[in-house]
This record gives C-alpha cells, sequence and structure tokens, in this order.
C-alpha cells in the first residue's frame, strides 16, 4: 500500500525553522515630543460623568439619597493635557461630585473625548 504525505503536513513543518535576530518595535530613539502640555489659565470645561462612569446594564441598585451624583455634566477646570503610550490625550481636571447635599473636589486624569468646552456666556 502505498502512503502519501499531505499537504498540510509539508507546509506545517516550514514554522519550525529560526528567523533569527527581528528589530524590536517601539520607540527607537526618535525625537518625541513632550507628553504634558499645561493650559495657563487653567480652562473651563464640562465633564460628562455618566460617560465617564458608566453603569453595569441591567443593575438593580436602589436611590440613596445621600449617594454620589454621577449622572449628569458638571463643570471642571482643566489644567494640563498629557499624552499616553499608545497617543490619546487625556486632560487634568478639577471638578466637584456632589453627594446628598455635599460636595467634594476631585482631580484626575480624563479621556479628552469626554471633555467639551465650557462656552462664556
Amino acid at each position: 500500500m502505498l502512503t502519501s504525505i499531505s499537504p498540510l503536513k509539508q507546509i506545517s513543518s516550514t514554522y519550525d525553522r529560526s528567523v533569527g535576530d527581528l528589530t524590536s518595535i517601539g520607540y527607537n530613539g526618535q525625537p518625541v515630543r513632550q507628553p504634558f502640555r499645561p493650559v495657563r489659565p487653567p480652562l473651563a470645561v464640562l465633564v460628562d460623568l455618566t460617560v465617564l462612569f458608566p453603569r453595569e446594564p441591567h443593575r438593580t441598585g436602589r436611590y440613596h439619597p445621600h449617594g454620589l451624583q454621577m449622572h449628569k455634566v458638571v463643570e471642571g477646570r482643566l489644567s494640563c493635557w498629557g499624552l499616553c503610550e499608545q497617543g490619546d490625550w487625556w486632560g487634568l481636571v478639577t471638578y466637584e461630585i456632589a453627594y446628598g447635599s455635599k460636595q467634594k473636589t476631585v482631580t484626575h486624569w480624563v479621556p479628552a473625548w469626554t471633555l467639551k468646552r465650557q462656552r462664556r456666556r
């Protein structure tokens, strides 16, 4: 009986060879721009908390009168732009988070696409 080698086995055996040293992908010494750009004076922006902090679908939580109010757009102050490793821009924003009748100030990095410049009235 005559046996034959399938073409698939012949092709897969070619992947056993060593490719050799490959050049790494990534930063290779080229000049890069500064990752931080201060905003002076700070710029008035709107922060969409609903987009920034997405909700779990089909949630079962109950209302709490003194809980964090995260379902709204708030005014903030943009003080710096920062570029992340993947090339996206983030804003350093300070804004108020309301809970009940009180507020707390928070400052953190926010994706640029969640910010909107506040127009003067």
